[in-house]
């Protein structure tokens, strides 16, 4: 009875081992870019609830991709803004600075 294969190059013990890490490297590289892009109603939608956060202090929940894996983040967005390119969040563990150009979304 013979087994059936799946993924027939993974599990192949004649494929090398510095293939396999550079098919595993390729599909972490694909999966990273293949995040979504956020338009510009979510884009404004965004800039509302940093404006609501930073008038009243209300917390948020930041998503946002760090190193290819989706992360998130709540905390209160202060004030003061220095970099253009980076949102600065107040967490309970510190300040975190976010790429503006990695978040997903911004909810309450």
């Amino acid at each position: 009875m013979k087994k059936k294969l799946y993924h027939q190059f993974a599990c192949s013990s004649l494929m090398l081992p510095e293939h396999r890490a550079g098919l595993a490297r390729h599909r972490r590289n694909r999966a990273a870019e293949e995040r979504p892009a956020i338009d510009e109603q979510q884009l404004e939608q965004l800039q509302r609830l940093v404006k609501r956060s930073i008038a009243a202090g209300l917390p948020v929940t930041v998503t946002f991709f760090e190193k290819g894996a989706r992360r998130a983040c709540t905390g209160v967005i202060p004030g003061r803004q220095p970099d253009p390119g980076r949102l600065r969040i107040q967490t309970e563990r510190g300040v975190l600075a976010i790429p503006v150009a990695a978040i997903v979304q911004v909810e309450n």
